[in-house]
């Protein structure tokens, strides 16, 4: 109730009454599988791979109870994140939204899309986007060839004579052709840049394809050559290093209150 209540209030308040109660119930289910670990095999009914709730049953995966225990702890470590983000960033979020300013580096053979309402992101085909978040209005995106994202890792170098932020857009959907957005959970470096955060959610609508969330990497003054791995992605081109990248929902998903970013 309360986390829904945050839908429509929007304010973190709401969101900090359900942690305890979020907590108590990881606690709960921990005691759970502790008391039924050594006492069944398996369920049956949940070895398929048609099973989408809670989890897919795919190769003989999360067909006991305990095997769900590091799902919803891991949930609960992702929703105290976003409410510290929220926190923190809580000012600059209920500011009038300003338009990120471009940061110019010193790319080669690179080209470049405005991200804007109507225009193509990929060299190799036609999508476009249809809305985004105010933010990003004034970006100059680097146009990408998607057979090459999807055939080989997407590889950046460029030099920087200030700090900046590039802001990569990833797809919210599990799919090989796109590229996993950073995890801390299964990957040591998803951070190495202060990527690891969704900044803004649903900031993106692009022709045939799921929403885009925004993150953010970091770079100090210099050179640098950053390695993506493969799958496609949107460069959405680079901001100056101080700018605040408020975390928020865009609510281009096709539900303006969706709330599903807090938990992912």
């Amino acid at each position: 109730m309360a986390v829904l209540r945050y839908k429509y209030s929007g304010k973190v308040e709401d969101l900090e009454k359900a942690l305890p109660l979020l907590k108590s119930s990881v606690a709960h289910y921990a005691e759970l599988t502790k008391l039924t670990k050594d006492t069944y095999l398996y369920a049956n009914s949940m070895q398929t791979a048609q099973r989408k709730i809670p989890m897919r049953g795919v190769n003989a995966t999360y067909k006991n109870w305990y095997e769900m225990l590091p799902v919803f702890e891991k949930e609960l470590r992702t929703f105290e994140r976003k409410i510290d983000s929220l926190k923190a960033h809580t000012g600059a979020a209920t500011q009038q939204r300003m338009a990120f300013k471009p940061a110019t580096v010193q790319l080669t053979n690179a080209s470049y899309f405005p991200v804007q309402a109507g225009e193509s992101i990929y060299a190799d085909t036609l999508a476009k986007i249809v809305a985004l978040t105010p933010e990003l209005k004034d970006l100059k995106g680097l146009k990408m060839s998607k057979k090459q994202q999807r055939s080989e890792r997407t590889t950046l170098t460029f030099h920087t004579d200030k700090p900046v932020k590039l802001l990569v857009g990833f797809y919210n959907e599990k799919n090989a052709a796109y590229l996993r957005a950073p995890e801390l959970e299964t990957d040591a470096s998803a951070n190495d840049y202060g990527q690891a955060e969704i900044k803004i959610s649903n900031a993106i609508q692009i022709e045939g394809f799921p929403p885009v969330h925004v993150h953010a990497f970091t770079f100090a003054p210099g050179n640098h050559t950053l390695h993506l791995g493969r799958g496609q992605c949107v460069l959405l081109g680079f901001v100056e290093g101080a700018q605040e990248i408020p975390v928020f929902d865009g609510g281009l998903a096709g539900n303006q209150k969706n709330i599903d970013w807090l938990f992912e």
